[in-house]
C-alpha cells in the first residue's frame, strides 16, 4: 500500500512539476508611496508558490517569480493587487501548461488551477498543431478583465514544448 501511494505521489508531483505560472508581471495603478508597495509586496508573497516580488514603485511594474510545481492561480494575484485598493492593467505571463483544442481554436489549461485560456496569437499565426496534447510554455499577454475577474484569452507571444 505504501509503494503504491509513494508512485502515485511522484507521479502527481511530476506533473504538478511540468504546470503552473514561473513569471507573472503586473502594472499596478494607484502606488504612489512606499507603504503601498509593501502592501502589495506582502500580499503577494503571501500567495503558496511565489518565491520572489520585486515592486517598483516610480513604474509600478509588480515583478513575481514562482516556485517549481506550484499550484498559485491568476485570479489570487488579481485579488492581491484589488483587496489593497489598486487596479492593474494587461499582465506578462510565462505558464506552463497542457495544450489542447485543435489548431484553429487552441486551449491552455494550467494543471493545478481552473485556469483555462483561449489562445490567440499577438502577432502572426504560429502554428500549434504539432503541439496539441503536449505540455507547453506559453510566454504571453493576459488583458485587463474586471474587477473580480480573470481574462479567459491569452495573447501570446510564443508557444513552445516543454522540456
Amino acid at each position: 500500500m505504501r509503494k503504491i501511494l509513494a508512485s502515485s505521489f511522484l507521479a502527481l508531483s511530476t506533473l504538478a512539476a511540468h504546470a503552473e505560472y514561473e513569471q507573472v508581471n503586473l502594472t499596478v495603478f494607484g502606488m504612489d508611496c512606499a507603504p503601498c508597495a509593501h502592501a502589495i509586496h506582502v500580499s503577494m508573497k503571501g500567495i503558496q508558490g511565489v518565491n520572489t516580488v520585486d515592486v517598483d514603485l516610480n513604474t509600478g511594474l509588480v515583478s513575481i517569480k514562482l516556485t517549481p510545481g506550484n499550484g498559485a492561480a491568476m485570479r489570487q494575484f488579481n485579488e492581491a493587487v484589488e483587496k489593497n485598493g489598486f487596479t492593474h492593467k494587461d499582465a506578462t505571463i510565462v505558464v506552463r501548461g497542457q495544450l489542447s483544442g485543435s489548431s484553429q481554436t487552441p486551449f491552455l489549461d494550467v494543471t493545478g488551477t481552473r485556469d483555462r485560456y483561449a489562445l490567440t496569437p499577438l502577432s502572426a499565426a504560429t502554428d500549434v498543431s504539432g503541439l496539441l496534447g503536449k505540455t507547453v510554455v506559453v510566454d504571453g499577454v493576459l488583458p485587463q478583465s474586471g474587477k473580480g475577474k480573470v481574462s479567459d484569452t491569452l495573447r501570446y507571444k510564443s508557444v513552445t514544448e516543454a522540456k
